[in-house]
C-alpha cells in the first residue's frame, strides 16, 4: 500500500507536467503566429521571377510561308508580389503568350522580317492580370524568314499492314477519305511533293470490314508544310473466302493456218479464291486458258498455260499443270 507521502509527490509531479505542457504549447503558438504574420509580410512585397511561357504567333500573312523555325517559348522576367508570383513559379502549364507578326519590320533583304519583342512589352503586358509587370523577354528579337506560298493537289498514300483470319481477306481496294489533299508551303518544297503517306498501321487479325483514321505523316523535310487536313479516313471492305476450281479445256492461240497443235493433256485444273457470296456466280464460260503457237521454242517441248480471260470477282488463280506438252500436226 502505498504511502501519503508518496501519494502527494506524485500529485505535484503531475501538476509541474501540466504546467509544462501549457508553457510549451503556448510557446509553440506564439512561434507559429510570428511565422504566418512574417510570410503574410514578406509575400505583400514586390518580387521578380524568370518564367517560361510557349508562344503562339497570329496574323501570319496567308500567301507567304515560313522558311525559319520560331521559338516555341520565350523567357520572362515579370514582377509582382510573392502572392501573385507563387502561381508563375510551381504552376507547370502556364498560358500561352500571343505574338502578333503584324508588329514585325522589314528588312533590307525581300521576304525577311524581324520583330522586337522588347519594344511590345506593353501589348504583351496585357494577356496577364493587372498586378503584373513585364520587365524583360529573352530572345530580345525574333528573325522571320518568309517563301511565297503555293498549293498543289496531291494523292494520299496508306500505309496499312493488315493480316486477316483464315477465310477472310480484302474485298477491294482501300478506299480512302479524302484520297487526294492540298499541301501548301515554299514553292521549291511544294514542287518536290508527288504524293503523302499516312503513318504506318497494323491491324491483325481481321474478320470483319474495318474503318479506321490514320495520321499523316509529317516528316521532318515537311514541317514547314500546311496540309489541308491531316487526318484521313482509311474503309477496308472484308469478307469471307473460300476456294473454288473448275477444268477448263486449253485453247491454241495464233496457230497458223493449215498446221493443228495438240496439247498433252488437253484440258487444265485451275483453282481460285472467291468471296463466299459469289461463289455458285463463277462458271467455266467466264475463263479462257490458252497456250501461245509463237511461245514455241527450239529444243522445248512444252508451253505455258495462260489464263488470259477470267471473272472480277476471282483472285489468286493458279493453274495446274502450269506446262504443257504439245504435238504439231501438218
Amino acid at each position: 500500500m502505498k504511502s501519503p507521502l508518496f501519494k502527494k509527490v506524485n500529485r505535484s509531479a503531475e501538476k509541474a507536467s501540466i504546467r509544462f505542457n501549457k508553457r510549451m504549447i503556448s510557446f509553440f503558438t506564439c512561434i507559429l503566429v510570428s511565422v504566418f504574420f512574417w510570410l503574410l509580410m514578406a509575400l505583400s512585397k514586390d518580387y521578380s521571377i524568370t518564367a517560361t511561357f510557349p508562344v503562339k504567333y497570329t496574323n501570319l500573312p496567308k500567301d507567304k510561308v515560313l522558311a525559319n523555325t520560331l521559338p516555341e517559348s520565350i523567357a520572362i522576367e515579370i514582377k509582382s508580389s510573392g502572392f501573385n508570383l507563387l502561381k508563375y513559379k510551381f504552376k507547370r502549364q502556364r498560358d500561352t503568350v500571343l505574338i502578333d507578326i503584324n508588329d514585325a519590320r522589314s528588312l533590307s533583304s525581300r521576304n525577311r522580317y524581324y520583330l522586337l519583342t522588347n519594344s511590345k512589352i506593353d501589348k504583351i503586358t496585357g494577356q496577364f492580370n493587372n498586378d503584373i509587370k513585364i520587365v524583360k523577354i529573352e530572345p530580345d528579337s525574333i528573325l522571320l524568314n518568309f517563301n511565297k506560298k503555293i498549293s498543289k493537289v496531291v494523292p494520299v498514300i496508306a500505309k496499312l499492314n493488315l493480316s486477316f483470319e483464315n477465310q477472310y481477306q480484302q474485298a477491294d481496294s482501300v478506299k480512302l477519305i479524302p484520297a487526294f489533299i492540298t499541301v501548301s508551303g515554299a514553292s521549291d518544297v511544294i514542287e518536290k511533293i508527288k504524293q503523302v503517306e499516312t503513318v504506318p498501321m497494323n491491324i491483325k487479325n481481321i474478320n470483319s470490314s474495318v474503318n479506321v483514321k490514320l495520321a499523316v505523316s509529317i516528316t521532318s523535310d515537311l514541317k514547314f508544310v500546311e496540309f489541308s487536313q491531316t487526318t484521313i479516313q482509311a474503309l477496308v471492305n472484308v469478307t469471307k473466302f473460300t476456294e473454288g476450281s473448275i477444268d477448263l479445256p486449253i485453247e491454241v492461240d495464233n496457230l497458223p493456218s493449215g498446221l493443228g497443235l495438240k496439247t498433252l493433256p488437253d484440258k487444265v485444273s485451275v483453282k481460285y479464291i472467291v468471296a463466299f457470296e459469289n461463289y455458285e456466280k463463277i462458271n467455266s464460260l467466264q475463263f479462257r486458258a490458252i497456250v501461245d503457237y509463237k511461245k514455241i521454242e527450239e529444243g522445248n517441248n512444252k508451253l505455258k498455260v495462260q489464263i488470259v480471260k477470267s471473272p472480277s470477282e476471282v483472285h489468286s488463280i493458279k493453274v495446274s499443270p502450269e506446262k504443257v506438252e504439245y504435238i504439231i500436226r501438218k
